[in-house]
């Protein structure tokens, strides 16, 4: 009997043993961040998260381009399960989670998080968080009758997360924890060497579409190209142009030949040191030139913008720049949720056919992107 008792005590300590150290295990595991995997570019048609009846809003008629459809899919894109997320509009989705309690929430950004707005007058937005860099919050997104798939950015600063003015930002979902979020990049396939844009080509002070444009070098112009980087979308070169320096995308240049290096040779004939026998003059001009400032152009450039002299239309907010605020507007209005005024609706046929679509705020952001 003593002998039984003894092993049945054993038998207990090690099953005690097995299941603390099964829990602690368990435990370390659910602390540790997961490895994040950015979304920059949109899911193809056969991605089962957002095109088939596992995504509620696709399967009851309300899928992309949409919002909530959108973040939706990229929710269960990233847990692998089906998220805990409000089946509603856009701008329930913060207030029911905080009231059901699925998730932590708060107002810091954080990779995979979901960014919730509420407009004034009703309606809002949602979106993901894809990476924060230098900074700068990126987010994918989808536009209820409005873009598939676009990325925005944000400053890590920005108390309402890069919305409008009439955007209301509510805060972040926070349905994991994750670490990383740097972007695959493509291979690179070009070289160095001397190349002609085949389009109006923006350079950019950073690789990727999401830096700011330095200028635009026109259509068939020709640029040394000094190095080549990738990123998740594009291939990219380190080029000059009227004494600027930046990024641009190779996928819109053609290869011309190799840089031809100068030769070293020094010359036969050294130059003659003496100076002018006649100096020059110091006097100033009788006429100074006028230092009035420019017009009305704005101090700061809105994120993501690109300035609207010469474009004639898309500025609808009057702001001197094009942005994914005007685009926004645009649809807003096409939609009947906002009113313009007559000179707000003429800078919205973007395209010029006449009539004001949602076209005209896909072209701008195809605009934008470029």
């Amino acid at each position: 009997m003593k002998y039984r008792f003894t092993k049945r005590i054993s038998a207990v300590v090690l099953t005690v043993a097995i299941l603390f150290t099964s829990v602690f295990s368990m435990s370390i595991f659910a602390n540790a961040a997961t490895a994040y995997s950015p979304r920059l570019s949109a899911p193809a048609s056969t991605n089962k998260y957002y095109y088939s009846d596992l995504n509620v809003f696709y399967k009851y008629g309300y899928g992309m381009p949409n919002c909530t459809a959108y973040a939706y899919g990229r929710a269960y894109e990233i847990l692998k399960t089906e998220p805990k997320l409000s089946w509603g509009n856009a701008e329930e989705w913060y207030g029911y989670n905080k009231s059901k309690g699925y998730y932590s929430y708060g107002k810091t950004p954080k990779l995979g998080a979901i960014a919730c707005w509420a407009y004034d007058g009703g309606g809002g937005h949602v979106a993901v968080v894809e990476k924060i860099e230098n900074g700068q919050i990126t987010f994918s997104n989808s536009a209820w009758s409005g873009s598939n798939f676009y990325l925005s950015y944000a400053s890590t600063s920005d108390s309402n997360a890069g919305g409008s003015s009439w955007w209301n930002f509510q805060g972040y979902i926070y349905i994991g924890e994750f670490s990383g979020g740097q972007a695959e990049t493509l291979p690179i396939k070009y070289k160095t060497g001397i190349y002609k844009t085949t389009a109006a080509l923006n350079m950019r002070n950073g690789v990727g579409t999401g830096n700011s444009v330095l200028l635009t070098i026109p259509n068939n112009t020709q640029i040394t190209i000094t190095d080549v980087k990738s990123d998740s979308d594009y291939n990219w070169g380190y080029t000059t142009y009227n004494g600027k320096s930046g990024w641009v995308c190779m996928d819109y240049c053609s290869y011309v030949g190799a840089v031809t290096q100068p030769t070293t040779a020094k010359p036969t004939t050294q130059p003659t040191t003496a100076k002018p026998t006649t100096q020059p003059t110091t006097a100033a001009p009788t006429t100074q030139p006028t230092t009035a400032p420019p017009a009305t152009q704005p101090t700061t450039k809105p994120s993501g913008g690109k300035p609207a002299d010469g474009l004639g239309v898309g500025d609808v907010n009057s702001d001197g720049y094009v942005t994914i605020v005007d685009a926004t507007m645009i649809q807003l209005y096409v939609s009947s949720q906002i009113e313009l005024t007559d000179e707000q609706i003429a800078q919205c046929d973007f395209d010029f056919d006449g009539h004001i679509t949602i076209m005209d705020t896909t072209c701008i952001q195809k605009y934008l992107t470029y």
